[in-house]
């Protein structure tokens, strides 16, 4: 009896093990299923930022506000401030204090003491080739000197709202206080792509330049931003790509800001301290990687044409019309999961209850910011369809009614009713005092006539 306890309970045993081992394998491979499922838009860099380049609206983010260090991305800042101070196609003689600054194994452009190139050559030479040389010669002519210039920039980062940046040096050398975040460059990236000479040259494969006096042979600049260029690296290029820059120091490792448009979407990446393995850098990967996987599974939706009717606003002070009509000044687009349903898409007027005429067609009168699941996408200046008149005899009743009606008239007038019952009182007061003082002279007259008599 003992014996066949004990077998049946081998049985069970074994019976229950293999019922295990069957089980494990279905689990571990449905694990593996969620996890690739989940890190479908993940990249393996430590900080990065993926967003819409129109709107800004952010679709994916690692670490994009942590420390860290910009490289040769801080010549986005630098060509930022030198395209809204300078004359692209001024001469900028080559000073001796602009070549001694370059640091040691940075790139160069070779330029050769007293050339003199213009802002537009410089401007190439240090987006295509990251050269420190043109950077440090561009700080100068914007500013008169390097130092004024890290003034500059510090200054035009606080004004873009770049809250945790700040710059020592205009070509991206390192320095511990010379640091940013992928959040804070993707606002400057934004900002310096809506200049049409900034987005040119940043796309732009190779220039040339021709001799000059001091260099007798014409200088070829290829493009290092191999995701841009395919001259130097063909594995690295992205067919979509329409910038922007890349940047390398042995703290920083390797950079990219980045930027590619497909399907009527333009996408912006950034990222920082990519690991380089083999000859490979991850940041290229990351890149390319997250902009294939947004253009296979998100679309661009229009929420709003432009000159599109999208609200209204009392109108005063004309003879007919009473409401202003309001029209979208530009249209709006969001990049949206394929699921994503337009009814999630709400929105946010500024715009005062009332406006008084006149009013000229194409007057900005207020903005609508729109949401997705309560996170801003973008917003639109509220323009005046038309031009409305002003109409003088309306505007002279309606002042007079407001005039009338207005709880200042009703506070003025009490104020005045309290002036002249405080003056008639005193009035009185003194009216009295005169008479008290009549009456007791006449007292006193009256008095001494009786004496005399």
């Amino acid at each position: 009896m003992k014996k066949k306890i004990i077998l049946y309970a081998l049985t069970v045993i074994l019976l229950l093990s293999f019922s295990c081992a069957y089980a494990a394998p279905e689990k571990e491979t449905n694990q593996v299923n969620i996890e690739e499922e989940e890190n479908t838009l993940a990249a393996k860099s430590p900080h990065v930022i993926l967003l819409d380049m129109k709107t800004g609206s952010v679709i994916y983010q690692k670490n994009a506000s942590e420390k860290v260090y910009p490289a040769a991305l801080t010549n986005i800042m630098t060509a930022l401030l030198v395209l809204e101070n300078c004359n692209l196609e001024e001469l900028v003689p080559a000073s001796d204090t602009a070549l001694s600054n370059v640091a040691e194994g940075d790139s160069k452009m070779g330029i050769i003491k007293g050339e003199r190139l213009s802002v537009r050559q410089l401007l190439y030479g240090m987006m295509l080739s990251s050269a420190s040389d043109a950077a440090n010669l561009l700080a100068e002519k914007t500013s008169g000197s390097i130092e004024g210039f890290v003034t500059l920039m510090n200054e035009r980062a606080k004004e873009l709202g770049m809250k945790n940046t700040s710059f020592t040096n205009p070509t991206g050398d390192h320095d511990e206080r010379h640091y940013t975040t992928a959040e804070d460059m993707a606002i400057l990236v934004r900002v310096a792509m809506q200049n049409e000479t900034f987005a040119q040259i940043v796309k732009t494969k190779s220039y040339s330049i021709p001799a000059t006096e001091k260099c007798h042979t014409a200088r070829k600049i290829t493009n290092r931003n191999h995701f841009v260029s395919d001259l130097l690296r063909r594995d690295y290029y992205y067919k979509f790509s329409t910038g922007i820059k890349t940047g390398y120091s042995i703290e920083a490792k390797s950079c990219i800001a980045a930027s590619a448009e497909k399907n009527s979407m333009t996408l912006l990446a950034l990222v920082f301290k990519a690991e380089t393995v083999d000859n490979v850098a991850q940041s290229f990967r990351d890149c390319a990687d997250m902009f294939d996987y947004v253009f296979d599974n998100y679309v661009s939706e229009t929420i709003v044409k432009k000159d599109a009717i999208v609200a209204q606003t009392d109108l005063e002070n004309t003879r007919r019309e009473k409401k202003l009509i309001l029209k979208a000044e530009e249209k709006v687009t969001f990049i949206k999961t394929k699921e994503t349903k337009k009814s999630e898409v709400t929105y946010k007027d500024t715009v005062p209850k009332r406006i008084s005429a006149p009013v000229k067609e194409n007057d900005i009168i207020g903005t609508r910011e729109y949401f997705v699941n309560g996170k801003s996408i973008g917003s639109v200046n509220l323009l005046a369809k038309k031009s409305y008149k002003l109409d003088p005899i309306t505007y002279i009743v309606n002042k007079m009614i407001a005039f009338v009606t207005s709880p200042w008239l009703f506070v003025t007038i009490a104020f005045v009713i309290f002036i002249l019952i405080m003056a008639e009182r005193r009035r009185r007061r003194i009216l009295r005092k005169k008479r008290r003082e009549a009456r007791k002279k006449r007292n006193q007259q009256l008095i001494e006539s009786i004496y005399e008599d």
